[in-house]
């Protein structure tokens, strides 16, 4: 393995194609790639180094077709490329966002997704614990789909054994705002105090600026949230977000949210045109609504809560939302 400090400029940049399109790449695309960051290098020089980062394992070559990173590619990728990917929004998410296009009014289309790894063995447990969660109002949505070994999705190939579980990002709600032209931000993440089924109030927040992980995907990996103890006894910690626009667009952010297809979208705790004082993050939500909502992977917590599975990762690549289906029907496909 290379230290960091002795890469070449050109196999550093390489890295950043790599990773940040999170797709096949041949050798003339990462010719055209690096000459567009002002790197101008002959197709035999990256033949070269990609025959170098193969010999280290970091890449995987699929023959005509191209190279991409493989998981220790990845992960040498996010270390290399750490403040690259510091900020309010990560720089992968933001690029992945750009690829959405759900149409709310055919309800077909890309989305932002969350994916969980569990073992092959106990996907059906996995399974039946997520069917029972589908009944909370702490989800944003009970849809689902699996990848099975082998298959691969953004920067992500299921290792053998394993099977991977997609679900919907809360992410997806400042897409479709931004997608009609409302300037939409995530200010911050929470934890969510549940009593009686009810909601009481907020435990704990992260703010999203300066981080490259989901403050969400910290709370849960971290196990912080008791999302097993709401579905049981209505009393526990979720995660939920605080998501801001110009008070002006108060109508048209409620118009949008109102003809969202529940089963895909249905984590909206509260929508207001004027943030509340105990929820204002800085001076500049004098001025801004807000919508509350619950995480996305709320749904997935309580598998990471019971050890059920594992490598839980938040607005990690995008799906076909049409091929997500409610989880009671995932399960007919998983016998225990």
């Amino acid at each position: 393995m290379f230290e960091i400090d002795e890469y070449p400029e050109t196999v550093i940049e390489i890295f950043r194609i790599l990773y940040f399109s999170g797709k096949l790449q041949t050798t003339g695309e990462l010719r055209s790639a690096l000459k567009r960051r002002s790197v101008d290098v002959e197709a035999r020089t990256i033949r070269y180094h990609l025959t170098n980062l193969e010999k280290n394992g970091l890449v995987r070559r699929y023959g005509n077709r191209g190279v991409m990173l493989t998981a220790e590619g990845v992960e040498e990728a996010k270390t290399l490329l750490v403040f690259d990917r510091v900020g309010g929004l990560a720089m992968e998410t933001e690029r992945l966002s750009l690829d959405c296009d759900y149409d709310p009014r055919t309800g077909k289309g890309s989305i932002m997704v969350n994916t969980i790894l569990v073992d092959r063995r106990k996907t059906a447990e996995a399974i039946e614990i997520l069917s029972g969660v589908s009944e909370s109002r702490v989800i944003l949505s009970s849809r689902l789909a699996v990848l099975h070994a082998g298959e691969r999705m953004w920067n992500c190939e299921v290792p053998e054994g394993k099977n991977a579980l997609i679900g919907v990002s809360g992410r997806n709600y400042d897409i479709m705002l931004q997608q009609a032209r409302i300037p939409t931000e995530t200010s911050a993440t929470f934890l969510y105090r549940i009593e009686g089924g009810r909601p009481r109030g907020i435990a704990d927040i992260i703010s999203h600026s300066g981080t490259t992980l989901s403050p969400g995907e910290l709370l849960i990996r971290g196990k912080y949230t008791s999302v097993s103890g709401v579905v049981a006894t209505g009393c526990g910690l979720v995660t939920a977000a605080i998501k801001t626009f110009p008070s002006v667009f108060f109508d048209e952010v409620k118009s949008i949210l109102e003809n969202l297809d529940e089963s895909l979208f249905s984590g909206l705790v509260e929508v207001r045109a004027q943030i509340p004082q105990s929820y204002r993050v800085s001076y500049k939500d004098r001025n801004r609504g807000y919508m509350l909502v619950y995480g996305g992977a709320n749904f997935f917590a309580p598998l990471v809560e019971q050890d059920i599975a594992e490598h839980l990762s938040i607005s990690h690549s995008i799906y076909r939302s049409e091929r997500m289906l409610p989880v009671k029907e995932a399960a007919a496909s998983f016998p225990g």
